[in-house]
């Protein structure tokens, strides 16, 4: 899905963009024929760039989120045992903060138990190098089977209404889960506990 999203902001970008040069554009033609407008016209255009770069800006930090808390809050997720991951491309931002899109291979379980491999891709943050196996929990919907995305371990602890159906999860012996740590900093972050107690016990000691 993370790709789906990164071709469809930059298709808005294009728009913003030729929005904004016509109308940069559309300044000569006030000159010329309507000058007594022009200061008016430069407000104008003013605003509208701004607001059109912020609602870019809003769409780009938080529509993945808003799509993710959405459908964890509505029970749409499942258990995706992490096989491989690998770089794509190379993304950055318009803060100029740079990620890697990674494609992850994955095999999913259902809360109804149906199992199943399946491919994805995530936005992670531009340090990420090799991906660890393990189990995290993803949006999942029948109905809209690519709009995949890793759903954060903090965002699964404040959520009571997902605790029947991770017990479910966890009481399933055939699973074997060995759950990664998953949280959002700059890009998804994904490394085992262990990785997070070491770094965490450095971080400590460097104070």
């Amino acid at each position: 899905m993370q790709l789906k999203v990164a071709k469809l902001l930059n298709q808005i970008l294009i728009v913003i963009t030729v929005v904004i040069l016509l109308l940069a554009g559309g300044y000569f033609v006030v000159l010329k024929w309507f000058a007594p407008y022009q200061k008016v016209y430069l407000v104008v255009f003013a605003v509208v760039s701004i607001a059109l770069y912020l609602v870019f800006r809003w769409l780009e930090s938080r529509w993945d989120k808003r799509v993710v808390t959405r459908m964890a809050k509505e029970g749409h997720i499942a258990l995706a045992q992490i096989q491989s991951g690998s770089r794509v491309m190379a993304m950055r931002d318009s803060t100029f903060t740079n990620y890697w899109l990674y494609e992850f291979k994955a095999r999913l379980t259902t809360p109804d138990q149906t199992s199943f491999d399946k491919t994805f891709y995530e936005k992670m943050r531009a340090d990420t190098e090799d991906i660890p196996g393990g189990w995290v929990y993803v949006t999942y919907d029948e109905n809209k089977p690519d709009q995949i995305f890793m759903v954060p371990n903090l965002l699964i602890s404040h959520l009571p209404q997902l605790m029947p159906v991770i017990a479910q999860f966890e009481a399933d012996k055939r699973l074997d889960i060995k759950y990664l740590d998953v949280y959002y900093h700059k890009g998804m972050v994904l490394r085992t506990f262990q990785e997070t107690v070491e770094a965490n016990r450095t971080a400590r000691e460097s104070e």
